[in-house]
């Protein structure tokens, strides 16, 4: 009787054993609170090329602040594995990638949503494709130009480009040529934003980081496309040159300044490369002027220097003045010309005397048979001799050989039977050009 009564309890023991087992081994099957962990798989592309991007972050955040995180494989895709039930959002980071949706195009995109998936319990979620690009920093481009002397329009040859900016990202590359910058270029640059410098012998650094008039430039973007910077103009260092025009004549020098038409300029390769204009008032100089030529290129390797005076042909002050490449700023002195060796255009004047005509009660200023004396005057000035000429059919005419031209006259005649008949002319000048006799016609009269 009492081995029965223990035989009994020592099965309500292993019933109730077994019962805790079981629940045991059903938890360690479905969790503490019997629910299957969920699953989450999905792909990462880039979005030019639809190839699969390896090795991206990718984290996950449930709406119960649960955190986790996969790499993607070398096809792109990502597992992860063992998630609670609820919605989950997915965030992707790789250097130098961003997602095609994010509005930054910088490489940080923790705080931008890949993707959102909802997980049930115990399933396998396939999320949406997530699309990255390569962001600027690994594209490689290219960077071309035309660097041209701004004053010559000659190209340039052995001339640096450096970039400057960023400054980890600082490198320089040589050209012998401004066609081999043009047409082939600088390839294999960093992406994104740069400044670029061009420096050559005898010229000024050109920075794209400086725009027209002193003002900031804007950066040069290097990209998947090549960057033309197009014709470049860049500056020349300079030099100047001065000389003496000597002894000028008086009727050169005493005229205002605005009538004067004088110019002094320098020429390289037939190109006009500095000017100087006269500007003094009358009577600054005595005998001579002095002259100034600024800013002329000192990569023109040597220049004409040439002027032209009202009422002289144009003169060659130097045929090849060289300029020095080691003086920028300097000047170049003694570049003259001596006018007493220089002639000025001439031309014969004929000056035509007529006499007012005659009337009943008033006789003609200049009779047949009468004489005139006729001057020529500049200044108030007799320049030549006078000339006596007699009047035939009430006029005559006075010659005067060789008469300077361009600048102003004055014909003075008088009856020398009758002085009261006189005329002192305006201002008139003889003009350069034609190789006939200028006429110039004056009347006698009271």
């Amino acid at each position: 009787m009492v081995r029965q009564q223990t035989t009994a309890k020592g099965r309500w023991l292993l019933l109730i054993v077994l019962s805790l087992a079981s629940i045991v081994f059903t938890g360690c099957e479905k969790g503490s609170l019997g629910i299957k962990g969920g699953s989450i798989t999905g792909y990462v592309i880039n979005s030019n090329n639809n190839q699969p991007i390896p090795d991206v972050l990718v984290k996950g955040l449930s709406d119960t602040h649960v955190n986790t995180s996969t790499y993607s494989g070398g096809d792109g895709r990502f597992v992860m594995s063992d998630l609670t039930q609820g919605a989950w959002s997915l965030y992707v980071e790789k250097y130098g990638h961003a997602l095609v949706s994010a509005e930054s195009t910088g490489t940080q995109t923790a705080n931008v949503v890949a993707a959102t998936v909802h997980v049930a319990n115990g399933e396998t979620v396939t999320a949406q494709v997530i699309k990255m690009q390569k962001t600027a920093e690994l594209v490689k481009g290219v960077l071309k130009g035309y660097p041209i002397d701004a004053v010559t329009g000659r190209p340039l040859t052995n001339f640096t480009v450096t970039q400057t900016y960023p400054y980890n990202q600082r490198k320089s590359k040589l050209f012998e040529t401004a066609a081999d910058f043009r047409d082939i270029g600088w390839s294999g640059l960093e992406g994104g934003d740069h400044h670029y410098t061009i420096t050559a012998n005898n010229y000024v650094e050109h920075s794209t980081s400086a725009g027209a008039d002193g003002a900031a430039g804007n950066f040069i973007s290097i990209g998947a496309s090549a960057v033309n910077l197009g014709t470049i103009k860049v500056e020349p260092l300079k030099v100047s040159i001065a000389g003496t025009l000597r002894n000028l004549p008086g009727y050169v020098l005493e005229v205002g300044a605005g009538e004067r038409d004088m110019v002094i300029w320098a020429e390289a390769a037939g190109k006009v490369v500095a000017t100087f204009t006269d500007t003094a008032t009358e009577g600054a100089y005595k005998g001579s002027i002095t002259y100034r030529l600024s800013d002329i290129p000192v990569t023109a390797g040597s220049v004409s220097v040439k002027c032209k005076i009202r009422g002289y042909d144009l003169q060659t002050i130097n045929q090849a003045v060289s300029l020095a490449s080691n003086m920028p700023g300097g000047v170049i002195a003694g570049v003259d010309i001596d006018f007493a060796n220089v002639e000025p255009i001439r031309r014969d004047l004929r000056v035509v005397v007529i006499s007012t005509k005659p009337e009943d009660s008033k006789p003609a200023s200049f009779k047949p048979g009468a004489t005139a004396r006729v001057y020529l005057r500049q200044g108030g000035k007799d320049i030549v001799p006078y000339v006596d000429v007699v009047s035939v059919n009430y006029r005559a005419e006075a010659y005067f050989s060789g008469v300077i031209t361009g600048y102003n006259l004055n014909v003075y005649a008088v009856n020398m039977q009758a002085g009261y008949y006189n005329i002192l002319s305006e201002d008139f000048k003889v003009q350069e050009d034609g190789n006939s006799v200028f006429t110039y016609n004056v009347q006698l009269r009271e």
